[in-house]
């Protein structure tokens, strides 16, 4: 069934109220339901949808503290699913998966994430329901060689196995629609999946020289706050290597590191770096957050130079609180950020060119404050209300019911 963008749906209401649905989303773990889809899982409870999610509850970072749940929320199911392309363990997964299937019997299922994509592409059967996917980033264009071509490949098989898939950017789609030309691949219409305005909004002056003055910042200092993944994909070690360069000669700057590490996937610095991270007076790493916040509330400017991006959350959630935000001319972050309207994209982001957009933005105050108010004054692009009501729109046009809604125009360019 081909579906063209939500933006140019025209839905004629049914002649009665749809009856209950069933919605399995499949997720790579827990943490990405809490993330990302928690809001629209509690959307889809409030109208009468019955959710199921498939994912795996293991925390890669003992630190995790899960959020509490409300009574009449998901039903969550465990499945251990794949983290990487382990023929393998994509197998034992799409096999649980299946059975899930099976016995919940929903109406509408929707993977998110690559591997769990993939796995999902594995256990689809000819009897399944609408099934269709939501990639929220691409890994093969940034891999080289046999690996870049394997990895599209697998990505072009999986796809072509979903009823509907969709991307968070334009760049995204174009390369989707190139590796499997026959796919009905689609962007959507919200800025990614959005985040919490609510939430991020900005703190009080005393509440933000309070988090401060708790992580050792002081009035005159510039502080820069990485959150994400510690992994160089992330630009982990970019950032370090060019704050240790800044710190060299620009005592007032800070580094907040919020994250944790990941055991597939390397940091990118080497031993003599790390420990000279974890050597410096002017780098504070306070670990994995539930709540990030206050931390990003407590920056000057958030930092993150990243190789490959869906749609970064942790950018707009910054720029929500009128923190700046310094990033690379890459797909997703140049997708959320406006160079020099509310942050800086570097086109050229080597260690010397990072160190000194950090240095220039540690040096010009009205600098800061002009991008800050920027910011500020179009935060609502970014609330996950919009990607929430695009995705339920979705789930009505996929449910089965006795008076379909009907669809006019076509699908929107990338």
């Amino acid at each position: 069934m081909g579906l063209q963008s939500t933006a140019e749906m025209e839905i004629t209401a049914p002649a009665e109220p749809p009856t209950p649905r069933r919605v399995l989303l499949v997720l790579p773990n827990v943490v990405s339901y809490e993330a990302f889809l928690g809001e629209l899982c509690a959307e889809l409870c409030v109208r009468g949808t019955e959710v199921h999610l498939a994912c795996s509850v293991a925390k890669f970072d003992t630190s995790y503290v899960p959020r509490e749940r409300s009574e009449g929320g998901p039903t969550i199911h465990a499945i251990e699913f794949a983290r990487g392309m382990n023929p393998f363990a994509h197998l034992r997964a799409s096999r649980r998966l299946a059975a899930l299937v099976a016995e919940v019997r929903p109406d509408v299922i929707h993977a998110h994430f690559d591997a769990a994509i993939f796995t999902t592409a594995l256990a689809r059967t000819p009897g399944w329901p609408a099934t269709i996917a939501l990639f929220h980033g691409l890994s093969f264009p940034i891999l080289k060689g046999w690996r870049r071509a394997v990895i599209r490949a697998a990505t072009a098989w999986a796809i072509r196995r979903f009823d509907g898939v969709w991307v968070l950017n334009s760049e995204n789609c174009e390369l989707l629609r190139a590796a499997a030309p026959r796919a009905d691949i689609r962007r959507i219409q919200s800025a990614g999946v959005g985040c919490d305005i609510a939430r991020f909004s900005p703190p009080g002056e005393a509440e933000r020289a309070a988090v401060r003055t708790q992580l050792g910042f002081a009035p005159g200092h510039c502080v820069f706050a990485y959150v994400g993944r510690l992994v160089e994909a992330k630009g982990f070690s970019l950032t370090v290597r060019a704050f240790l360069q800044l710190a060299k000669d620009t005592p007032q700057a800070r580094l907040l590191v919020v994250g944790c590490g990941d055991p597939l996937h390397p940091t990118g610095l080497t031993p003599e770096e790390e420990e000279a991270m974890r050597a410096s007076a002017q780098i504070v790493a306070v670990g994995y957050q539930a709540d990030v916040e206050p931390y990003l509330g407590a920056a000057e400017v958030m930092v993150l130079p990243s190789f490959r991006e869906g749609m970064p959350v942790s950018l707009m959630e910054a720029l929500s609180l009128g923190v700046p935000v310094l990033t690379r001319d890459v797909c997703g972050c140049r997708d959320v950020v406006r160079d020099d309207v509310d942050g800086l994209v570097l086109k050229d982001c080597t260690v010397e060119n990072l160190a000194a957009a950090m240095r220039r933005l540690v040096t010009a105050p009205e600098l800061r404050a002009r991008l800050s108010a920027r910011a500020l004054a179009d935060r609502d692009r970014f609330s996950r209300r919009h990607f929430v009501l695009e995705q339920c729109a979705i789930y009505e046009a996929y449910t089965p019911r006795t008076t379909r809604p009907g669809f006019a125009g076509s699908a929107p360019p990338c």
